[in-house]
């Protein structure tokens, strides 16, 4: 009897034990918010940065353009994008929407390699400039092929854009604009990440 009662008290101080141990391990204090994540911690957000899915039933990766017959084409190779102008429509954007309530007031960091040959030449009146999309929720005010160089003819060169989306917004669509004249940009090893740091 009093064995018993013993080795039922062994058995408990372990699992106490082992239940601290796991909650200790974390490295995030109660206190930390959802939000917050370890540096060097954030997860890939973006799915098939690789681009090897854009032409299957479900991809994430989808097109839209500004009206009429379709007038670039997306394709891929080995890890590279490329997304060029073979008709009259002013612009397209090729994107994928990520809905994560990690996002919820989080500072978000897009990051590619991109190089182009697009010429600045347009008969449209929205600008010639091709390159990143980045759109928080449904503002308006996104960033669209606003590095530089956004026309012209540049070499393989890493850009990234850094916002913090506002508390109660968990959405961005991420990916591509093109709005320029004749030519293409290539684009390679995109990523999305959470650049929160707990202190």
């Amino acid at each position: 009897m009093i064995f018993s009662t013993l080795s039922r008290c062994v058995v408990s101080t372990v699992c106490i034990w082992t239940l601290t141990s796991c909650a200790v391990s974390s490295g995030i204090s109660e206190s930390s918010s959802q939000n917050d994540v370890a540096c060097g911690g954030s997860p890939e957000l973006i799915t098939d940065p690789q681009f090897a899915t854009i032409m299957e039933v479900g991809s994430q990766w989808r097109y839209r353009q500004h009206a009429g017959a379709q007038s670039f084409s997306v394709e891929a190779e080995d890890g590279v994008l490329t997304f060029k102008r073979v008709g009259p429509e002013p612009w397209a954007i090729f994107r994928q929407s990520i809905t994560d309530e990690r996002l919820d007031g989080a500072t978000i960091r897009f990051t590619v390699d991109l190089q182009g040959n697009v010429s600045p030449d347009v008969t449209h009146g929205f600008g010639a400039k091709a390159g990143l999309f980045l759109q928080i929720g449904r503002r308006p005010d996104a960033f669209m092929g606003d590095q530089d160089p956004g026309t012209g003819q540049w070499d393989w060169q890493s850009y990234s854009v850094t916002e913090t989306l506002p508390v109660g917004v968990n959405s961005v669509n991420v990916g591509f604009i093109h709005q320029a004249g004749e030519g293409s940009i290539e684009a390679r090893n995109p990523s999305l990440m959470l650049v929160n740091c707990v202190e």
